[in-house]
């Protein structure tokens, strides 16, 4: 007998919510919240993006596909940022391929490289759309904790490495720490990777954001022949243009046609228009987001001299991406006191339980206001911090 099955025997069911949107919706905001919520910087993109997809408005190429790995043209302009910026040297026709955003990259890795009931290791607090996909490929997803730094622990990676083990994912600069991985450390994983018959899933998204004396290091340039990187990046946080949703994937040869077959099924290929406008962005390269660093360096020391000033938070002075992710001494879940904070005092954080931290937490998004906004929603977070917590 044919039929509907059971909705809870759904497979689809045992994958937890948009964990953003979900939190959201079950709060009463106010009118005039301030958000620290969701990770977009406060500028704008390039005007010469703007000014170069004017061009192409009634052109063909706009309204039409593009080859499933996107336009050839696009992939060159990317293998040259590749080569210029991170030392990578891609072949354009078999190590590149436009993607709808990082995060159909890293969907497109997975579902290319992994069999149901693989193990997927991710360091502690987590991305949660990545731990989201690792699932829905039906694989398993290890979490790995960082040390009090948020940074990798590599006895503990080892540790967590098992036969069924087919990808360690880094995210550096890091989303929702805000840490910068060292290249020493990025080095030994990529290692490792290769001596463990693995992939090391490399995201580098905020590349372009780190401050002090941090660097970024992509972790391909271990791996000069591309046998067992894979590198995401994204034009959505570097050139304020998240919703063209438009990103790219370097990828090994060997895995080259499989991550195709999963990008024509997913999406086909990559939205032309939005193609035709990061030529221009990735051509400007990270002159344009390091414009608004020192603003941004700004923004964030005002928040890290706020928030370490309280006593019941331990804030890590990470230097990287436009996050902190702050531990906070309570005995209780920071769910239901976020919640609070949101509906009492009109400031939006996001709790650490989002992004699987075992102890009450939440992130800060510092990048995403003016100085002026900043200020107030700092000024709300502490009353009601203070109030809650004091």
């Amino acid at each position: 007998m044919y039929g509907v099955s059971d909705p809870s025997m759904r497979f689809i069911k045992q994958i937890r919510k948009a964990p953003i949107s979900t939190f959201l919706s079950s709060a009463q905001l106010p009118d005039d919240v301030i958000s620290f919520g969701q990770g977009v910087p406060f500028f704008q993109p390039p005007k010469q993006v703007n000014l170069h997809i004017k061009k192409y408005v009634d052109s063909p190429r706009v309204f039409k596909y593009s080859e499933d790995e996107g336009f050839l043209q696009t992939r060159k302009i990317i293998a040259e940022k590749l080569r210029n910026e991170n030392k990578i040297v891609a072949d354009p026709q078999r190590n590149i391929i436009v993607t709808a955003g990082a995060n159909q990259g890293f969907m497109n890795a997975l579902l290319a490289i992994t069999s149901i009931g693989d193990e997927i290791l991710f360091f502690t607090p987590t991305y949660f759309n990545y731990i989201m996909a690792a699932q829905l490929a039906g694989c398993k997803p290890v979490l790995v904790d960082t040390d009090e730094s948020y940074q990798p622990n590599i006895q503990r990676l080892k540790a967590a490495l098992t036969d069924k083990t087919k990808a360690i994912v880094t995210i550096s600069p890091n989303n929702p720490t805000g840490a910068v991985y060292p290249s020493s450390v990025l080095k030994e994983i990529n290692e490792l990777c290769r001596t463990s018959g693995c992939y090391h899933i490399s995201d580098e998204v905020y590349e372009y954001f780190v401050f002090d004396d941090a660097r970024h290091v992509s972790s391909a340039y271990f791996d000069s022949s591309l046998d067992h990187t894979i590198s995401l990046f994204s034009c959505s946080k570097a050139f304020a243009m998240s919703g063209y949703r438009i990103g790219f994937m370097v990828i090994p040869e060997a895995i080259y046609d499989d991550v195709l077959k999963v990008q024509d099924t997913i999406g086909i290929c990559a939205p032309s228009y939005s193609q035709l406008a990061s030529q221009e962005a990735w051509m400007l390269g990270g002159r344009y987001t390091k414009s608004h660093l020192k603003e941004l360096d700004e923004l964030r020391r005002y928040c890290y001299t706020r928030l370490s000033c309280l006593s019941f938070l331990d804030v890590t002075k990470t230097m990287g991406a436009y996050y902190f992710f702050i531990k906070v001494a309570s005995q209780t879940s920071f769910y239901d006191i976020a919640l609070m904070l949101a509906e009492k005092y009109g400031v939006i954080v996001l709790p650490g339980e989002l992004f699987d931290a075992p102890y009450p937490s939440f992130r800060i998004s510092y990048g995403t206001l003016p100085l002026p906004d900043l200020k107030e929603g700092l000024n709300r977070l502490e009353q009601g911090l203070n109030e809650i917590l004091g």
